[in-house]
C-alpha cells in the first residue's frame, strides 16, 4: 500500500527549478503553535512511488505509529517493527532506491526553530512529518514537494492533519470515570511516549503529563472508542475549562491552534 499523503504546503517564494540532482539542503522548521510540541521529524527525499499519506484515504500502519506515538523507527519502539516508517522506507541515511530518509531531533517546543542538513541523494521530492503533542493522532507534514536545485530560499507553511486512527478523546490515561460503551473499559491515553503520561486524573498543566487529542462526545460517562478516519484536516483540540472533570483533559484556552502550525524554510546552497 502506498503511504498516505501527509500535508499541504503553501509555497511562498519560488526560484527556477531545474532537473533534480544530488544536493544537501538546509531545512529549517518553526513550530508556530503556542502549546503543541512536535516529536522528532521524519524527513524523506524520494521518487514518485512514495506518498506519505492521502487525504480522504485510510492511514497506513506507519502513519498511525507516527501520528499516535511519534514513532518512526525501531530505535524508538521495537514493538512497531514491521509496521513503522523504517520498515517501509528501508535503512536510514542510505540510498534505498526509491528514497532516503532521516529522523531529526528531539521535541520541538512551541514557537521554537531548529535547522538540519539533509543529503537528498538524487531524489526529486521531499516530505516531512511529525506528531503534535498532546494530541491523540494529529500530525503536521509536507508531502512530495519538488526539491529545488537552483540556489535560493524556499518557504512553505504546513497544516495539521488527523490520521483518523484513534478517537480524539483528550483523556488522561489515569482517568477511570469515562468508559468505552459496551465494554466498560476505562478510556484515556495508552501510556506510550507523546500520547499520555499518566499521573493524577486531572487536567494536564505541562506538556507530556497526560492529555491527548480532540474531544469525543461523552454520554452518561460512556464514549464509543475506535477510529474516526480517513485522514482529514484536524478539527483542533476541543478542550474545556473544567480543571477537575469534564469530557477533556486539555485546557481550551491553552492547547488550541489554527492552521498553519509550522513553517519550513529550505535553503539550497550555491555550488
Amino acid at each position: 500500500m502506498k503511504f498516505t499523503k501527509l500535508a499541504s504546503a503553501t509555497l511562498l517564494s519560488l526560484a527556477t527549478i531545474s532537473v533534480s540532482k544530488a544536493v544537501t539542503l538546509d531545512i529549517e522548521i518553526t513550530n508556530l503553535t503556542q502549546a503543541q510540541s512536535f516529536t522528532p521529524r521524519l524527513v524523506i527525499a524520494h521518487d514518485n512511488t512514495v506518498d506519505a499519506f492521502e487525504v480522504g484515504q485510510p492511514a497506513t500502519s506507519a502513519l498511525a505509529w507516527l501520528a499516535e506515538a511519534g514513532v518512526i523507527d525501531d530505535e524508538q519502539n521495537a514493538d512497531s517493527s514491521g509496521a513503522n516508517f523504517e520498515a517501509l522506507l528501508g535503512p536510514v541515511d542510505t540510498d534505498n532506491s526509491s528514497n532516503t530518509w532521516h529522523r531529526f531531533g528531539g521535541l520541538l517546543a512551541p514557537k521554537a526553530t531548529l535547522s538540519y542538513e539533509f543529503n537528498t541523494m538524487d531524489k526529486p521530492y521531499l516530505s516531512l512529518l511529525s506528531m503534535l503533542i498532546p494530541t491523540n493522532d494529529a500530525f503536521v507534514g509536507m508531502d512530495s514537494v519538488e526539491i529545488p536545485t537552483a540556489p535560493g530560499t524556499y518557504t512553505y507553511y504546513l497544516n495539521a492533519y488527523d490520521a483518523g486512527t484513534e478517537l480524539n478523546d483528550e483523556l488522561n490515561s489515569a482517568r477511570t470515570d469515562i468508559v468505552e460503551a459496551g465494554t466498560g473499559i476505562a478510556l484515556g491515553g495508552y501510556g506510550i511516549p507523546g500520547v499520555a503520561g499518566g499521573g493524577a486524573p486531572t487536567r494536564i498543566v505541562d506538556l507530556g503529563t497526560g492529555g491527548t487529542g480532540v474531544g469525543a462526545q461523552v454520554v452518561n460517562g460512556e464514549v464509543e472508542d475506535g477510529e474516526d478516519g480517513p485522514v482529514h484536516i484536524h478539527r483542533n483540540t476541543l478542550g474545556d475549562t473544567d480543571n477537575a472533570a469534564g469530557a477533556s483533559d486539555l485546557d481550551s484556552t491553552v492547547h488550541r491552534w489554527l492552521n498553519p502550525v509550522a513553517r519550513v524554510v529550505i535553503t539550497v546552497p550555491a555550488p
